[in-house]
């Protein structure tokens, strides 16, 4: 199951975790993908927090 990281401001794709195997550290918790990029989105700049709340988290089922 993917696990895709986005910007909610512009809804640029930050990060995205497609199957297992594809990095040797695995999913990245969102407190190092903010360390990774900076804590800001490279399209648009608005700064990125790391207080996940359960409304903010979408799961859709791909076809």
């Amino acid at each position: 199951m993917p696990v895709i990281y986005k910007c909610s401001n512009c809804g640029t794709v930050i990060y995205k975790f497609m199957r297992a195997g594809q990095d040797y550290y695995g999913i990245p918790s969102p407190s190092e993908l903010m360390i990774r990029v900076r804590s800001t989105c490279p399209n648009c700049g608005k700064s990125l927090s790391n207080n996940i709340e359960l409304n903010n988290i979408t799961i859709t089922l791909r076809k």
